[in-house]
């Protein structure tokens, strides 16, 4: 029995392939499309797919006779979005909680140690002996209690963190010390000395921090969002570090990306901005996640990671 023909679409899509050959073998025909322009040329009526979901919303257009979409990335809207759903959508799990972890660490401890003013101070010449601030027995509000927050929330509880999470059910996982439900926002966001953002795209998220919920939120409070763009009502928060209702924030996602040159962010007070990069998707490590899901695929079980098209995760 042949197996399943599989059709990639990514801008690593030869890499993909390679490792996916070096595996599988020449039993299987892989046809690979590295730009967006391409996909309409290159799908043959392939069963399974792997891509990009922007990539990949573009071929939904043609209404594909697909059964199977692996996602390569976390974040999936452009599929959820699209009214044709006639397939199985599985999504990438178990992979970036690590890169998020080292991302927003890295920015907690710059800002517990005030590099951002150290900096400032080397460049005029100031000795600055003022002492660094610490997480230890700081709390953590986690809006995104999956996969990925509770990999952060575990990594940060290691240096003394109290974590807590945000989600639909106001149920806490076993990385969180308590949980907050979408109509505590406000005690929630009260509580953080500070607030991470990993909430899919849904129209349930969309400008969730806005004016109010910056003005609940304690005024030595630091934002991080490293979720989606559409959870943060920019203008407002630009308005909240120049007004110092919180202290800074940490943005790796907008609303519109690449953030344009005209954006009054960039010249927001106490912003960091970083351009997408705070867990990238790894050709070796989806690849593997692939892999374990094709086997899964062709022995007729289960799926790993399948995404409800209604819940949008």
């Amino acid at each position: 029995m042949s197996l399943p023909s599989i059709f990639i679409a990514t801008l690593d899509a030869n890499r993909f392939s390679s490792i996916i050959r070096s595996e599988l073998g020449a039993s299987v025909d892989i046809s690979t499309a590295s730009r967006k322009d391409l996909l309409q040329k290159k799908y043959h009526g392939e069963e399974v797919v792997l891509g990009r979901p922007d990539f990949l919303a573009g071929l939904m257009d043609l209404a594909p006779p697909v059964r199977w979409v692996q996602s390569t990335w976390a974040g999936v809207s452009p599929l959820i979005q699209h009214d044709y759903r006639k397939y199985v959508l599985t999504g990438v799990k178990g992979i970036f909680g690590q890169q998020m972890s080292e991302y927003v660490l890295t920015h907690l401890l710059a800002h517990e140690g005030r590099l951002r003013q150290r900096w400032h101070s080397q460049t005029i010449g100031l000795w600055d002996n003022e002492i660094s601030g610490t997480l230890r027995n700081k709390t953590l509000g986690i809006m995104g209690t999956g996969s990925i927050g509770s990999a952060v929330a575990e990594s940060c509880a290691a240096l003394g963190l109290r974590c807590v999470g945000f989600n639909t059910s106001g149920r806490p996982h076993s990385a969180f010390q308590q949980a907050f439900a979408p109509s505590d926002l406000i005690s929630f966001l009260s509580e953080a000395d500070y607030v991470l953002g990993l909430l899919p795209d849904l129209p349930s998220t969309a400008g969730l921090l806005n004016a109010r919920a910056f003005e609940s939120m304690k005024t030595d409070a630091l934002l991080i969002n490293v979720g989606r763009g559409n959870l943060i009502a920019e203008d407002d928060l630009v308005v909240a570090l120049k007004s110092k209702k919180i202290a800074g924030a940490v943005l790796d996602v907008f609303k519109n990306e690449p953030l344009p040159a005209d954006s009054p962010m960039w010249s927001a007070p106490n912003l960091t901005i970083t351009g997408h990069i705070a867990a990238v998707s790894r050709p070796d490590d989806i690849a593997r996640l692939f892999l374990q899901n094709y086997d899964r695929y062709c022995s007729g079980q289960a799926l790993l990671h399948t995404i409800d098209f209604d819940k949008g995760y």
